[in-house]
């Protein structure tokens, strides 16, 4: 019995969504059942094609599919959580929808911008044990708190955080505090998470403002967390976003921490062997967003040549 769910956001990015999803099902698709795509309400102006094909290619081919527009675009703004009793407004929030409704104990994040090389959830499932989530921990290039020098300044030891040390690396709040004010006084990259320290980090630092699991591709234990998340239990949804000062707390970060807090543990799994992950928002570098873009149609072309065929028996004009 095919034991995990598949679940994707997608915003545009119509030739690097077909190819996440068609390595995906050529590696793992002995896994998988069905597949959740979210379409963002909004699209992209780069993009010169839909991201719609991929669906009804894998539609027509006997994937089961299950495909859901919500009507608000939360785009990347923290959610109002005096509106998550609204179910119109909760699944709004990225891959809710699919959390939700999944029957499945385990549930597969992945963006809609990777290129899968081997076989990760079966992997994954074999990692799993009795963690609540299976990923690449942490933003570390972000947290001062992997930097040796900065940690050992701060006070917190000659071993820096890191993704195996997670739940273990447990600084007090003034060290927290101090280790982001050597990070701002070194011109390291951490985000200004120390303007809203008073909610989230105040008494309890841990864990770090930049521990999640990626979402890019990690496995979820559904039968572990729903109970706990919003709108069963008390925690924020996987995909919501929290304010924290200025900016918000970046996917999953509010859902781990709380999770984390209860006594669950993530398990680090490296990805750089399993997928590619491309970078190239178009909000922000549009000539990468069109790079990307460009090498994952070559790379369609290439791989998924009947793909190629199906999209010109269509009349879609994504190939030629």
């Amino acid at each position: 019995m095919r034991q995990v769910d598949v679940t994707l956001n997608i915003f545009a990015k119509p030739y690097q969504t077909a190819l996440s999803l068609l390595t995906l099902l050529k590696y793992s698709g002995r896994h998988i059942d069905v597949i959740y795509l979210q379409f963002e309400p909004a699209g992209s102006r780069y993009d010169a094609v839909p991201p719609y094909a991929i669906a009804d290619y894998l539609r027509e081919a006997g994937y089961k599919l299950d495909i859901f527009q919500p009507e608000i675009w939360l785009e990347c703004d923290a959610v109002d959580e005096s509106r998550l009793s609204d179910p119109k407004y909760r699944l709004a929030v990225r891959y809710e929808y699919s959390f939700e409704k999944t029957d499945k104990k385990y549930l597969f994040f992945m963006h809609n911008d990777v290129l899968i090389k081997r076989d990760i959830i079966g992997a994954m499932l074999e990692a799993a044990g009795d963690a609540f989530a299976v990923g690449q921990v942490g933003q570390c290039w972000n947290c001062p708190a992997s930097n040796v020098e900065l940690a050992r300044a701060a006070g917190l030891g000659d071993a820096p955080c890191s993704p195996e040390r997670y739940f273990d690396f447990r600084p007090a709040p003034q060290a927290l505090r101090r280790l982001y004010e050597l990070a701002l006084e070194r011109n390291f990259p951490a985000r200004p998470y120390w303007e809203g320290w008073q909610r989230h980090y105040s008494e309890q630092a841990w864990p770090l403002p930049e521990c999640r699991v990626n979402e890019w591709g990690c496995l979820v234990d559904v039968e572990r967390t729903r109970p706990l998340s919003v709108p069963f239990g008390g925690i924020l949804p996987f995909g919501a976003f929290e304010y924290c000062g200025s900016v918000t707390l970046d996917t999953s970060v509010a859902w781990f921490r709380d999770l984390s807090r209860q006594g669950l543990r993530a398990r680090h799994f490296p990805l750089d062997k399993y997928l590619k992950h491309w970078v190239g928002s178009f909000r922000m570098t549009q000539k990468l967003h069109q790079e990307a873009e460009l090498e994952a149609q070559q790379l369609l072309l290439k791989a998924f040549p009947d793909f190629a065929a199906w999209c010109k028996s269509k009349g879609l004009n994504m190939f030629f």
